[in-house]
């Protein structure tokens, strides 16, 4: 039962309530002087349209797809879905000190997943992603940490619609 209640049907990551969870525990983390976190906020675009045009089952498929990316390119960090085509990255460790690096593989397979015509397209997932790194000096507490994270990813979002 208690796997089922932190455990998300569709895609195996851990859900919203397991999320709440592991803010305690950064919490502590931070608390304890480890303040090498970060925090990304990662949405999938045009989820709506994929629903309304070629049905519920491939956005499901778009929500899978790039839920695998996430945890493929951030294998050392908590990942969650917080929502319904939302993810969140506690990012930490090796994911942390290779975040550069990371970030740019994550938009290379975007990118490349746009360009490839083997796809169809509800596989050619578009995603954008808001990335804050903790800092005692903006950060009274994670909630400010998770806001910095959330609206640098709706300024992406609004700059991928511009594009």
């Amino acid at each position: 039962m208690h796997e089922l209640a932190i455990k998300d049907a569709l895609t195996g990551l851990r859900n919203k309530t397991a999320f709440d969870k592991e803010v305690v525990r950064i919490q502590e983390m931070i608390d304890s002087g480890n303040t090498k976190i970060g925090f990304a906020v990662v949405d999938l675009n045009y989820l709506k349209k994929i629903n309304d045009t070629y049905g519920h089952d491939k956005g499901d498929i778009a929500i899978t797809k790039l839920c695998r990316m996430v945890c493929r390119i951030f294998s050392h960090s908590p990942v969650f879905r917080i929502g319904g085509d939302e993810f969140a990255v506690f990012i930490i460790g090796e994911d942390y000190d290779n975040y550069d690096r990371l970030i740019a593989d994550f938009y290379f397979r975007l990118d490349e997943m746009a360009k490839d015509e083997s796809l169809e397209p509800w596989e050619k997932v578009s995603a954008a992603f808001g990335t804050a790194f903790y800092d005692e000096k903006k950060d009274a507490d994670l909630d400010s940490l998770f806001k910095r994270a959330d609206h640098i990813m709706y300024e992406r979002k609004k700059e991928m619609k511009a594009e």
